[in-house]
């Protein structure tokens, strides 16, 4: 039987983090911005709450098909005020159908092929083939607007924001529920083209740098107008506060200033700090 409240349905997924892109309406197709107008708004505490509780019915089907059957396309939404103070709100697609393909294929990387054939059984793959449309999900996984990081988050992705960004630590009761960091698109990009530099010029080897080349290649794409959201879910328990955006920071203004030492010095407390996570993750 599936979880009967809906926070149940959250607490036991795995802790899980998105970095989501919000754009403004004028960024979607004309026939995606007459379906935006005519869906029901929800908050992000009523999405998270139908995502979780619309994962746990495709995960306890009474025949194992961990994919989505017929979904129509929704749409989070994100207020916020405009260079001119006006307040117009941005959108961003769930796209279940791409990201859980993605997911799939991760797990098919991960896994011994006869296990993954027992969680995502061959004949589950056979029948979500055949109901993809092949033209909406290329154009989802050349624009997705949502990456998601499982038990811990890739440290690239602190290079978009800084301590003082636009912070919402949301609380359900006595519990931290999530935080939710927002920036503006444009500010984000050169956070990130600053530390792509930094990263040629000091540690061009490092694996950092191909994560963050990655990042701003799949950033190239949206609307210089959008908003992008770090959203920590579950981790936020966890790890919050996390310092991790300014010790990336740090990091990069030692290499910068041709100092090994106290670039180390960040690094490791960057590392230290998302162990605790990563082991939950192995225990689980």
């Amino acid at each position: 039987m599936p979880p009967t409240s809906p926070a149940a349905h959250l607490e036991l997924l795995p802790a899980t983090a998105h970095l989501r892109v919000f754009e403004p309406l004028r960024a979607f197709p004309v026939a995606e911005r007459e379906q935006i107008a005519a869906l029901p708004q929800h908050t992000a505490e009523e999405w998270d709450r139908l995502e979780a509780s619309a994962l746990w019915q495709r995960t306890l089907r009474a025949v194992t098909d961990p994919f989505p059957h017929g979904n129509s396309e929704y749409f989070r939404t994100l207020n916020v005020l405009s260079n001119a103070e006006q307040p117009h709100t941005l959108y961003c697609p769930g796209q279940l159908q791409a990201r859980t393909l993605l997911a799939a294929e991760q797990v098919e990387e991960s896994l011994r092929t006869e296990v993954f054939d027992l969680l995502v059984p061959p004949a589950a793959r056979q029948a979500n083939a055949s109901r993809i449309d092949t033209e909406r999900l290329a154009a989802d996984l050349t624009h997705l607007h949502t990456r998601t990081a499982t038990w811990g988050i890739p440290l690239s992705w602190f290079a978009l924001f800084r301590e003082d960004d636009h912070t919402e630590v949301v609380h359900e009761q006595d519990r931290l529920y999530t935080v939710r960091v927002h920036v503006p698109f444009a500010q984000a990009v050169e956070r990130l083209s600053w530390a792509i530099e930094t990263m040629v010029e000091h540690a061009p080897q490092a694996p950092l740098f191909e994560e963050l080349g990655a990042l701003g290649s799949w950033l190239e794409s949206f609307d210089d107008e959008s908003v992008i959201e770090l959203d920590y879910g579950a981790l936020a328990e966890i790890i919050w506060p996390d310092d991790s955006a300014s010790d990336l920071l740090h990091g990069l203004q030692a290499l910068e200033d041709a100092d090994p030492t106290m670039a180390a010095a960040a690094y490791r407390r960057l590392s230290n700090r998302w162990l605790g996570p990563r082991h939950l993750g192995r225990a689980n």
